[in-house]
């Protein structure tokens, strides 16, 4: 028996695991979770949001509490490089400009709070020190740099399970089917990866305590359901010859939020290399553009197939088009060889920050809900989760109240 089981393996759920390996050695731990499927279109088990190349990292945000979950995690990722061996933090700065008033203030409220390094510009600022991009004159940026820039999401992962093997955690690459809970602990039965029904289990693993890090898929272990909206979201993928990688090769990740009413965040990031040998201009709008997947109530077998259909496409189509549209714009002049879109699944909590909390104390504890915000701060999510289920402890800087779940049948009360 385990005395506590990760169950999702994922960017939350391994950094968990490995602050329960790294910091609780006496504890005999696990991650439950299946590795990437190898063809997207023909898998029929579930998947994880974290399976791309780049996600932006920054500290400056509008909200302070997503500012410092990210300073602490941004604070660990050269430690987790050396403890997994591999390398996932990339600085190359990152560039967040608005003509929003109200997120003008925010914005210089967290820099002054954390005073990350960065440079404030205004219109003319961002074309001098970026003469490649194209901003309004009415727009306010700030230049992050130090540790800003990306984050390879599918090398953390791979970085955090690495280190918490290397401690004794076990790492069992399937997908968690069901968990029943008795006392003395909780039984998790698994199915193969690549089966999207309840047909071939394997064997039941038990542990003391389980630790639910799931993402979309949380609820569909779960009898009583978490107030919990799954959201398709659109990305496009631009490639870029050659000449354009270094005409751009002192670029920026960028977010730009807008006075407007159609669209209102995007973001972007450099050219980076994909494992199918091309080079990417990745973008998205901020905001999820579809709703594929479950209504709270369905059963698991149910669940599974919603998100599975959305899996399956490449997005929506008018989505691509119009990020084709704001790629031209923020980049003029710009040459691509091709454009791909591809789904993505973004899960949100009735607050807009991670649920982080005990369902039923002693056994059954809960960090899931990343809300499109959480790669970047992930580590110190998950660890957040692991110290309040290993000892029942609160991180001190943080209000655990800020974390609490939210019951879909409480949401409106």
């Amino acid at each position: 028996m385990y005395d506590i089981a990760v169950i999702g393996n994922g960017l939350i759920g391994s950094a968990a695991l490995r602050h329960l390996s790294e910091e609780f050695p006496q504890l005999r731990v696990c991650g439950i979770g299946p590795d990437e499927p190898r063809n997207r279109k023909r898998h029929q088990g579930v998947f994880a949001s974290h399976y791309d190349q780049g996600r932006i990292t920054r500290v400056l945000d509008p909200s302070p509490l997503w500012g410092q979950l990210a300073r602490d995690s941004i604070a660990q990722y050269a430690s987790i490089e050396a403890a997994g061996g591999i390398r996932f933090h990339h600085r190359a700065g990152c560039l967040r400009a608005t003509d929003l008033p109200e997120s003008i203030a925010q914005l210089d409220a967290c820099a002054e709070q954390f005073a990350p390094p960065h440079s404030r510009l205004d219109a003319a600022g961002c074309r001098a020190a970026h003469p490649y991009l194209r901003f309004a004159d009415s727009f306010v940026a700030w230049d992050e740099v130090g540790a800003a820039g990306y984050i390879n999401p599918r090398q953390l992962v791979a970085a955090q399970l690495a280190a918490a093997q290397k401690n004794g955690a076990a790492v069992i690459r399937e997908v968690a089917a069901s968990i029943d809970c008795r006392p003395g602990g909780v039984t998790i039965r698994t199915r193969r990866p690549g089966s999207n029904t309840a047909t071939g289990q394997n064997e039941a693993i038990r542990a003391r305590k389980i630790l639910l890090s799931a993402g979309g898929y949380s609820n569909t272990l779960l009898e009583k359901k978490l107030a919990l909206r799954t959201k398709g979201h659109t990305i496009l993928l631009a490639e870029a010859p050659a000449a354009e990688v270094e005409r751009l090769r002192s670029m920026p990740a960028v977010i730009s939020t807008f006075a407007r009413s159609d669209v209102s965040s995007l973001y972007m990031l450099p050219p980076l290399p994909y494992p199918d040998g091309k080079t990417y201009i990745k973008l998205g709008f901020g905001d999820a553009d579809e709703l594929p997947a479950p209504e709270p109530f369905l059963n698991a077998v149910d669940s599974d197939r919603k998100l599975l259909e959305w899996f399956h496409t490449d997005g929506r189509a008018d989505i691509a088009e119009a990020l084709k549209e704001a790629l031209h714009s923020m980049l003029p002049g710009l040459q691509t060889l091709s454009y791909h879109s591809a789904p993505c699944l973004l899960t949100y909590t009735a607050h807009g920050y991670p649920y982080i909390d005990a369902l039923e104390a002693g056994r059954v504890y809960v960090a899931t809900g990343g809300n499109g915000a959480s790669a970047k701060s992930s580590d110190a999510i998950g660890r957040l989760g692991a110290m309040l289920c290993a000892n029942g402890e609160w991180v001190n800087g943080y209000h655990r109240d800020d974390f609490r779940a939210v019951y879909a049948d409480d949401e409106s009360t």
